[in-house]
C-alpha cells in the first residue's frame, strides 16, 4: 500500500509531497522532512516551511468539530467506535492535561514518535475542550519542536553516513 501511495506522489511537485506527506496523519513532519531533504534534496529553508504549515493547517478543524462529529457519528457503526476509541485514548492523558493544561499538548504534538502528533494533540484538545487560539500555539510550538528534532536527527544521519567509508573493491 505505501508503494501505491509512493507512486501516486510521483509527478507532483517537491513541495507538495511534502505537505502532503507532513499533513497526514501516520507521517506528520516524521514523514515530510527526511524525504523533502533526503529524496528531494530540497533546501531547509524551503522544506522546512512547507512541512510545518501543513501540518498544522491539516489539523485545525478537528479541535472545532470533533465534539460534534463524535456525538453526531457516534451511533454509526464504523464511525462511532472510532470516535469512542480516539476519546477514550484522549481521556487516559486527563491527569497530565489537568494538572499541564497548553504545557501538556504542546509536549505531546512535541515528540516525534508514532501515535503522538498533531493530529493526537488536536484530539486530546478538542476532548477536553480546550480554547481553539490556545491549541493552535501549542500545535505551532510542538510541530515547531518536533521539526528540529526531526531535522536534527535526518542532518545527522546524513553525517553519519557520509562519515562511513566502506571500501570499494
Amino acid at each position: 500500500m505505501a508503494e501505491h501511495l509512493w507512486q501516486a506522489l510521483q509527478g507532483l511537485p517537491d513541495w507538495l509531497v511534502v505537505a502532503i506527506l507532513s499533513a497526514a496523519p501516520i507521517s506528520e513532519v516524521r514523514g515530510g522532512i527526511p524525504v523533502g531533504v533526503l529524496y528531494y534534496k530540497m533546501p531547509l529553508w524551503h522544506c522546512l516551511p512547507v512541512a510545518v504549515l501543513a501540518n498544522v493547517v491539516a489539523v485545525l478543524w478537528i479541535v472545532p468539530t470533533f465534539n460534534w462529529m463524535a456525538a453526531t457519528f457516534g451511533d454509526v457503526p464504523l464511525l462511532g467506535a472510532l470516535f469512542r476509541w480516539l476519546t477514550t485514548r484522549a481521556e487516559k492523558r486527563r491527569e497530565m492535561v489537568e494538572k499541564y493544561g497548553v504545557l501538556a499538548v504542546t509536549l505531546f504534538v512535541a515528540v516525534p514518535l508514532p501515535v503522538t502528533g498533531a493530529w493526537t494533540g488536536s484530539v486530546v484538545a478538542a476532548v477536553f475542550r480546550m480554547p481553539l487560539a490556545k491549541v493552535v500555539l501549542c500545535l505551532l510550538l510542538g510541530v515547531l519542536i518536533a521539526s528540529a528534532i526531526v531535522t536534527g536527527l535526518t542532518l545527522a544521519g546524513i553525517e553519519i553516513f557520509n562519515a562511513i567509508h566502506i571500501p570499494s573493491q
